[in-house]
């Protein structure tokens, strides 16, 4: 598939931003780390990490959410749980999209920016993603080509930060695809995943998905801002 310019871009940043805020910080780098040197593989990210981002951006929320009474007990239950933010720079949100529309949003600075007021977080937080999880997004046919696309940039060495390179090696990436496309023809639909050990236990993620245009036109909208 011939890809756009403009997506193409947003793809190899929205791809680099993962590995830049889950990545780098668990890998031991040097200034003086030439380019053209073997590619660092990933610790903190499994190709199934990797899946489950792409996954989200294309098809946005809807998967996630059975019954409204139920998701909001379980993300009042997962605020109460999920502590502070690691750091000053933990994102409030992040692009999971080439084109930006889709968001994940940090439980744990939302959290640190409603202070006390946990229930208003989650009622608020509750809206914006029923509220997105109406919105039908995206089909199997592209998001099968943009697992591929990501199998291109990683192949030729374009997910790269201040000159280290960050790539699968390619066996495994061809295997992922393999065994993706083969489940996928078994239970005739797009399977969805949980994050991998590892990227659970060095990343701590606690976040729930939502479309930017309907967190811009929510109660929370400054939350953006941060």
């Amino acid at each position: 598939m011939a890809w756009d310019s403009e997506f193409l871009s947003g793809f190899r940043q929205m791809l680099i931003q993962q590995y830049m805020l889950h990545e780098v910080e668990h890998h031991v780098l040097q200034a003086d780390h030439p380019c053209g040197q073997t590619p660092l593989i990933p610790v903190a990210h499994s190709l199934i990490d990797i899946y489950k981002c792409l996954h989200q951006g294309e098809f946005g929320v809807g998967h996630t959410i059975d019954h409204p009474d139920g998701f909001r007990q379980r993300l009042y239950q997962e605020i109460m749980e999920c502590g502070t933010p690691d750091h000053v720079c933990e994102p409030a949100v992040e692009s999971i999209s080439a084109d930006g529309k889709m968001l994940r949003i940090n439980l744990r600075t939302l959290k640190h920016f409603y202070g006390d007021d946990l229930a208003g977080a989650v009622d608020d937080l509750t809206q914006v993603c029923i509220q997105s999880a109406h919105v039908t997004r995206g089909g199997n046919t592209h998001f099968f080509e943009t697992l591929y696309l990501f199998k291109m940039l990683n192949q030729d060495g374009e997910i790269a930060l201040g000159g280290h390179v960050f790539a699968f090696p390619d066996a495994m990436v061809e295997g992922f695809l393999f065994e993706m496309r083969e489940l996928m023809r078994r239970i005739r639909e797009v399977p969805v995943f949980s994050h991998s050990a590892a990227y659970r236990r060095l990343n701590r993620p606690s976040y729930r998905v939502a479309m930017r245009s309907v967190l811009e036109a929510s109660p929370i909208a400054h939350f953006l801002e941060r």
